[in-house]
Formats: structure tokens, C-alpha cells, sequence
């Protein structure tokens, strides 16, 4: 089978790693896929550094004739057989080929409404299923949208469960930033962004330093387009009084030896948020998990088992579930156990990957028996007007 995802965003995120990862796996596993991203974006860069094949288009706009012809030679040339969009700009420019017959699918991995109706019309009427990463964005579509249930899958996110893994060198990270075995560390990994909650956890961190002055906090990830929220988080920090206990890391590759340092991870998201890849690294790391109740976390997470979860945007829930771990290391060893153990069961990369090709070999057996169908009645068309055709007699 041959695969054609498009992703038109201009920044670096966790979606956008999970594809470039799926399209590497679905290349490497009999099959053969390709990215079609833009030029300009970080996408194009980092996909390059991952070695996923990537085609540059200019995805900037939603309605674009050339480029839809671009894709659509494409696909004739290489004889794609599904094409997966992931965000708002490439689906409406796969629109044209999907009412000329081309199965598309579209993913939907946040949980932000789309807010007003209209705009369910590109999925219900522009593609053939629509793959959710979360159980509450396909309720959400069903109640509030109208569409139909069968059209919607939910496929959450997974890892690679021997990358991410409890028996990693836990002194890596630390050696590098100049923290000793004992110093605490909590861990924050996401895009620095206003929904990610970035500065609700500079606020607790400042909580707990009260009470943990030896904690540390560490923050990766970057800014999507420019880095002036970057900034603002630098401020926040400053003005808090947390420049010897928080480090901002920027964008990093070895996110499992940061995982393998951290004394726990922090998702601190409001909302966006549906099926974060964080939790499934961390549960899979070992790593004791406190996460906001965002998304997929609540069918996740069972709090005092295997997590702790508090509502978003409370600075003060964060502070005291943290401070909870670093002074109960039974609590915490027992949900780290219990996290890995969920992961090991529920969030293998290969399980996942071999769900989403169930989910588009039907999609696309489902085209062409759709194909082969208005052919045949094409053909009994033509036939039944020749048999009723009145007959030329000779002269």
C-alpha cells in the first residue's frame, strides 16, 4: 500500500514527530509512504534529521488549484492508494482530489472545538474517516456535529517501548547540567505555547521551592513560530525568582535520557490537549506522572494509582501534587510500576501502527469495491441502451 500524508503546519510539535515516526515505521514494515510538507516550515527540517522522505509544497494557503494539481500528479505518479491529512490548510487542498474519487482521511488530535458549524462541513463531506486520537473528540463530533459514529476511529498515541524504557542511564542528563543523584527533578516536555501551561508550572514551581529549595525544574521544548513566548517564559521565571531552578533546554533529541533523570513528569496542559505522547513516554520511562485532566489523561490516569491528575489551570494543585511525590517516595514508586505496566500493555508503537493500517486498508477496499461499482453500472448502463436501441434495417 502506498501512503501520501500532508502537514501543513509550520512548527515542530508532538504530532508532527508521531507522523514523520509512522511514516518511517509504515517505509520500514513492507509498505511505502512519503510527507508532503512546506519548504519553509521546521517540519521540513526535522523530518529531514528523522530521514522520513519529504516532498516540499507550499502549503500556506487552503485553497490553492496548483498546488492540488501538484498532489494529485503525485499521486498518479506514484500510485498512492490513501492520502492522510492531519491539519485544516492540507485537507481543504485535498478536498478537490477526494470528490474526483481519491480516499482521504483526516486525523484530529486536538480536543478544541471547532466552534461554529459550518465548519464540520470539510468532515463530514471531505473525506472518507476521520481518525481522533480521543474518545472525547469523537463524542464531540458526534453530539455536536452530527456525524456519524461509524465514520470516526479512535486510535490513541503509542511509543516505542524499548527506546523509552526504565533502564536507561539515569546519570546521562544529570551529568550534562551539573545536578547530583540526589537533586530532584521535575520534568516538563512540550511546545512552548499558552495551552501547554507553561506558566501555570512556573508559578508552582515557585510554590514548591518554598517547601523544596532543592528541587529543579526542567523544561524542553520550543516555540511554535516565533520565540517571544520563549521570552515570556524566561520572565516569568526571572520574576518568580526560579533562575537557579529552572532550566529551559530548548528543543532536544534525547528526550528518553531526560525522561531516565527526572524524579517525575509534569503535564501541566489547559486544554488542546487530547492524547498526549508525553504520558505514554513517561508511563513507559518509569517516570511517577502528574498530568491535568486534559484530553484522554481521565481514561488514563486512576489518581493515587497510577498518577496523580488535577483540573487545569490550578498553579496550586500542580504545587501540592508534586510536593506530594517528592515527599512520598512509596506513592510515587507505586504509580511509576503501575505506569509502566499500563504502557507495556496499552501503548506499544507497533500495536498502534498496525490499528491505523487496519483502519486505511478499509478505506481504501472500501473505494475501490465503490469504484469497480460505478463501473458496472456504467456498463449495464450502455449495455441496456444498445439492447433498447431500435435496430437499423437494411434498405
Amino acid at each position: 500500500m502506498n501512503l501520501l500524508h500532508l502537514e501543513s503546519s509550520g512548527s515542530w510539535g508532538g504530532q508532527e514527530y508521531r507522523t514523520c515516526l509512522e511514516i518511517n515505521w509504515i517505509n520500514a514494515n513492507g509498505h511505502r509512504a512519503w510527507l508532503i510538507c512546506d519548504p519553509t516550515s521546521e517540519v521540513m527540517m526535522k523530518a529531514r534529521e528523522l530521514g522520513t522522505p519529504v516532498i516540499p509544497m507550499s502549503l500556506k494557503h487552503r485553497i490553492n488549484p496548483l498546488v492540488s494539481f501538484r498532489i494529485w500528479l503525485f499521486c498518479r505518479r506514484n500510485r498512492v492508494d490513501l492520502i492522510k491529512s492531519y491539519s485544516s490548510k492540507d485537507h481543504w487542498l485535498c478536498l478537490p482530489l477526494f470528490l474526483c474519487g481519491w480516499p482521504v482521511t483526516r486525523a484530529r488530535c486536538i480536543t478544541d472545538p471547532l466552534g461554529q458549524k459550518n465548519r464540520a462541513f470539510i468532515y463530514r463531506h471531505g473525506c472518507a474517516k476521520i481518525v481522533a486520537d480521543a474518545q472525547v473528540i469523537k463524542n464531540e463530533f458526534i453530539e455536536q456535529y452530527g456525524i456519524a459514529p461509524e465514520k470516526i476511529e479512535v486510535i490513541g498515541s503509542a511509543v516505542d517501548l524499548e527506546k523509552f524504557s526504565p533502564n536507561r542511564d539515569r546519570m546521562k542528563f544529570r551529568r550534562e547540567v551539573g545536578l547530583p543523584a540526589e537533586a530532584p527533578i521535575i520534568a516538563n516536555i512540550g511546545m512552548i505555547r499558552p495551552d501547554k501551561g507553561q506558566f501555570n508550572l512556573v508559578e508552582a514551581a515557585r510554590i514548591v521551592r518554598h517547601q523544596r529549595p532543592d528541587a529543579h525544574f526542567v523544561f524542553v521544548g520550543e516555540a511554535t513560530g516565533g520565540r517571544s513566548r520563549e521570552k515570556w517564559v524566561r520572565k516569568a521565571i526571572d520574576r518568580a525568582g526560579l533562575n537557579g531552578n529552572v532550566l529551559m533546554m530548548g528543543y532536544r533529541w534525547d528526550i528518553p535520557d531526560i525522561l531516565a533523570a527526572a524524579n517525575m513528569v509534569v503535564i501541566a496542559s489547559r486544554h488542546t490537549e487530547a492524547s498526549p505522547i508525553v504520558l505514554r513516554e513517561a508511563f513507559a520511562s518509569g517516570r511517577p506522572v502528574v498530568a491535568t485532566r486534559v484530553g484522554d489523561v481521565p481514561e488514563i490516569i486512576v489518581h493515587g494509582e497510577n498518577g496523580l491528575m488535577v483540573q487545569p489551570n490550578d498553579s496550586n494543585a500542580l504545587a501540592t501534587a508534586i510536593l506530594l511525590f517528592l515527599s512520598d517516595e512509596n506513592l510515587a514508586e507505586r504509580c511509576a510500576d503501575k505506569g509502566l505496566r499500563y504502557a507495556r500493555e496499552h501503548f506499544c508503537f507497533d500495536r498502534m501502527m498496525r490499528a491505523k493500517l487496519d483502519v486505511d486498508l478499509a478505506v481504501v477496499e472500501a473505494s475501490k469495491k465503490h469504484r469497480n461499482r460505478a463501473k458496472d453500472c456504467n456498463g449495464a448502463s450502455e449495455h441496456a441502451s444498445i439492447a433498447t436501441a431500435e435496430p437499423i434495417l437494411p434498405d
